[in-house]
């Protein structure tokens, strides 16, 4: 086990599956290896790393990821593996110079070297230049580049429901599933294990993670579509291009869903909902021209304040960046230099009372939600389009600040970060735990999810977390 000495002291509480209540994030670190010699991954970056080695049930280091028979413990290699935090190639990357002069001339001639031996063995192509992530254990040779992510970052939202129950359809050809906010929709460069398309295949029983079709943001809770086999995936990219040529432009979006999901296919029931869909403007029909394309994307938002029913139009400048800023769109009322137009529908508001979870996380109890037919597809359009409105979504502290009409001015303009904190005393900040917004219903007018122009297939959510279903503790 690992000592008072070892240069890593909690690696092995980062990697628990699942994470241990309260535990504390640790921050992002990146290691770098050559091969000392041909060998398995996990020994050699064990080796290179001083890493905690696997162990048996008998307390003694052993060889090898864990196996029923003698049930050693995983070392920190094997799960870095499990996390798909390794990544590989038989050719190491050209260094930058800035690295190169930060070490000794005895270094950068050792590094070199290798590197050369390795370029004779496999090659100088891009495949052999390019690090891949380590699926399995497998062998490499002597010289070749590792990269290890020793500190993945960790979505403990994952653990917190039973995918079973999130999944809304489920065919050979896809899944349909209910993402809880907090987890990503894909795979991030150092965790593969704790994102919706592996959380999917894992309740499906499946050996590999599904396949992306669209992404949702990790914030928002929401109906994703995930594929089972390549050729569904190309066929609902082929969708979402008719669906936005049919639009106003864009295609794709950002959002989430809910618990006790369900599917319906076919337009025709009874009640208030049913009605919505059959009316054109102002009703879930969202306008006769959305009514037209073969996708159709509905939302739930959580306000303070109602916003305006219809049409809200904006240009949106999207994935802006600052320095010291995490990545976010500005709304503009006209054209800018470079930004996109993008339209939704607010089609009905209504007051409700938050759950007890949602309440105490937010700090009110009475608020409007509305739901929004996404008619473009940018980059956090929601988010930026309701929030220019006067109306961010609650819990939304990325957006929030940017209600401000003049914070979004001096961003756009790139006012340096420290000047927008003395004059308005808060910065954009990434959300700590769920927003006020759900990917609530999907119309799907093709026969690739079973619908068709005169009887869509209808994928919906259940009830959002707000109303009283409770997050999953986030890491501190």
């Amino acid at each position: 086990m690992q000592g008072p000495d070892s240069p890593f002291p909690r690696l092995m509480e980062a990697l628990a599956i699942p994470p241990a209540p309260g535990y504390r994030t640790l921050g992002a670190r990146v290691e770098h290896v050559l091969a000392p010699r041909d060998g398995r991954l996990s020994e050699l970056v064990t080796e290179s790393l001083q890493l905690p080695q696997a162990r048996g049930s008998d307390g003694l280091a052993c060889c090898g990821p864990q196996h029923p028979h003698g049930k050693p413990f995983a070392g920190a290699a094997e799960l870095l593996l499990r996390f798909g935090a390794i990544h590989t190639c038989p050719v190491a990357p050209t260094l930058p110079a800035s690295i190169l002069a930060s070490m000794s001339q005895q270094q950068a001639a050792q590094v070199q070297r290798r590197r050369q031996e390795a370029l004779q063995r496999a090659g100088n192509s891009s495949q052999a230049r390019t690090p891949q992530r380590a699926a399995a254990d497998a062998e490499v040779a002597r010289h070749a580049y590792i990269r290890v992510h020793l500190h993945p970052k960790r979505f403990p939202a994952a653990y917190s429901v039973d995918w079973l129950d999130r999944l809304v359809a489920s065919t050979e050809e896809y899944a349909v599933v209910s993402k809880p906010a907090g987890v990503p929709a894909a795979p991030t460069v150092d965790n593969w294990l704790e994102c919706a398309p592996a959380c999917a295949a894992q309740a499906l029983g499946l050996p590999q993670p599904l396949l992306i079709t669209h992404r949702l943001d990790q914030c928002t809770e929401g109906l994703l579509v995930l594929g089972r086999t390549k050729s569904f995936v190309a066929r609902f990219n082929e969708l979402v291009k008719r669906s936005s040529n049919q639009s106003s432009g864009g295609g794709g979006s950002s959002d989430s869903a809910g618990n006790s999901a369900r599917r319906r296919s076919g337009g025709s029931s009874s009640g208030g909902e049913a009605e919505e869909e059959a009316q054109t403007e102002g009703g879930l029909g969202g306008g006769t021209a959305a009514a037209q394309r073969p996708l159709r994307k509905f939302y739930r938002a959580v306000t303070a304040s109602p916003p305006p029913l219809g049409l809200l139009r904006h240009h949106l400048s999207i994935e802006r960046q600052q320095q010291g800023l995490p990545q976010f769109t500005i709304a503009h009322e006209a054209p800018v230099g470079g930004s996109l137009p993008a339209e939704l529908r607010v089609l009905q508001v209504q007051p409700v009372r938050l759950g007890e979870q949602a309440a105490g996380l937010w700090g009110c109890q009475e608020v409007f939600e509305c739901t929004v037919e996404l008619l473009t597809g940018r980059t956090h359009q929601i988010r930026a389009q309701l929030s220019a409105a006067g109306c961010p979504l609650l819990g939304d502290s990325l957006y929030q600040p940017l209600a401000s009409p003049e914070l979004r001015q001096r961003l756009f303009a790139g006012h340096p970060c420290h000047d927008l904190q003395q004059s308005s005393g808060r910065l954009l900040g990434e959300p700590e735990g769920g927003i006020g917004l759900q990917a609530c219903k999907l119309l799907v007018a093709d026969a690739c999810m079973g619908g068709s122009a005169a009887q869509p297939a209808v994928f919906e959510a259940g009830a959002p977390w707000w109303r009283d279903r409770p997050l999953a503790q986030q890491p501190s």
